[in-house]
């Protein structure tokens, strides 16, 4: 029997396109994962807080245990699988994001239907990172999200702000490209 765990030291979070982010779809593959690998119940909670992720395009579940015993804990190692079924069944691109708030890891997966994931693991900060950038948001609002506060000593400065703010226009601009072809 799996040792209890506390599920606040772990989250599970998905992320969909808000134009196809219907929870019913969402829940069906996620409950059928949970099932085969024996994890605890659990239910799957839009996060209405994730504002900046709303206005970029997402729409936030967050995997909520209903027991003592983590859900997320157990969901952990199959946070692809259970990303490429919600890819699978949306018919769309999603994101799968795991972090041990307790520890300096994560592992964040990108799922298309018919395609392999992408996944990429690690430090926790270099892992919202790299969830923000396929995002295409601002890593704080991640932090925001799982309340986990960066570091002062890896604060953004005034010159990241700056190398930010580049990067913003950079994609506004090649975005209105592609539109125009």
């Amino acid at each position: 029997m799996e040792p209890s765990v506390d599920s606040r030291e772990y989250r599970v979070v998905f992320f969909c396109p808000t134009s196809s982010a219907q929870l019913e779809h969402i829940e069906a593959p996620v409950r059928r994962v949970l099932t085969r690998i024996s994890a605890p119940p659990a239910e799957l909670a839009p996060l209405e807080a994730a504002g900046t992720l709303g206005e970029a395009g997402w729409r936030v579940y967050l995997v909520r245990s209903m027991t003592e015993r983590s859900a997320a804990h157990a969901l952990a190692a199959h946070v692809t699988e259970a990303a490429s079924a919600i890819a699978t069944e949306l018919d769309t691109e999603v994101l799968g994001l795991y972090v041990d708030v307790g520890s300096d890891s994560a592992r964040i997966c990108r799922c298309l239907p018919d395609e392999s994931p992408e996944t990429f693991a690690g430090r926790r900060r270099n892992v919202l990172d790299r969830t923000a950038e396929w995002l295409d948001v601002n890593p704080a609002s991640l932090s925001a999200l799982f309340q986990l506060g960066l570091d002062t000593d890896e604060e953004m400065d005034a010159e990241d702000r700056f190398v930010e703010s580049k990067l913003r226009e950079a994609r506004e601009l090649m975005q209105r490209y592609r539109q125009g072809k």
